[in-house]
C-alpha cells in the first residue's frame, strides 16, 4: 500500500475509533434521560417547556427544552425521591464523560491535523 495512501485512510480509523465512545455515551445517555424525565413528578415535568409527550422522542425537544432539563438535572434537592436523585447522579456522570470525550476526540483531530493528515473524503 502507498504511504501517501495509507496515512489518510489510518487516519480516518483512528478518527473512527476516537468517535465511538462519544457516540456510545450519547446513545446512552438518551435512554438515562427518558428514564429521568418519567422519573420527574409531574409538576416538575409540567414546568419544563414544551416538549414531545412520548418519552422515546424527548430527545427530539427544543433546544431551550434541553437547557431547563440538564438544570434541573443540576444538583439533588432535599424533597427529590431516592431514585430521582440517583438519577440525577448518573446524568451529571454522563456529562462529565461526554465532555471527557468530546475533548479526546478533539484532541485527536489536532494532533492528526498537527501531523499533517487529511481526510479521504473530498
Amino acid at each position: 500500500m502507498d504511504d501517501a495512501l495509507s496515512f489518510p485512510l489510518a487516519g480516518s480509523l483512528i478518527l473512527g475509533l476516537a468517535f465511538v465512545p462519544w457516540a456510545t455515551e450519547v446513545i446512552l445517555q438518551l435512554r438515562l434521560q427518558a428514564r429521568f424525565l418519567e422519573a420527574l413528578p409531574p409538576a416538575d415535568r409540567a414546568a419544563l417547556p414544551p416538549h414531545p409527550s412520548d418519552p422515546r422522542v424527548w430527545f427530539l425537544g427544543s433546544p431551550r427544552f434541553q437547557r431547563a432539563l440538564w438544570r434541573s438535572s443540576r444538583r439533588d434537592l432535599p424533597f427529590d425521591s431516592p431514585g430521582l436523585a440517583g438519577l440525577k447522579r448518573r446524568m451529571r456522570a454522563s456529562l462529565y464523560r461526554q465532555i471527557v470525550w468530546v475533548g479526546s476526540f478533539a484532541a485527536t483531530v489536532a494532533v492528526l491535523l498537527g501531523n499533517g493528515w487529511r481526510p479521504v473524503w473530498p
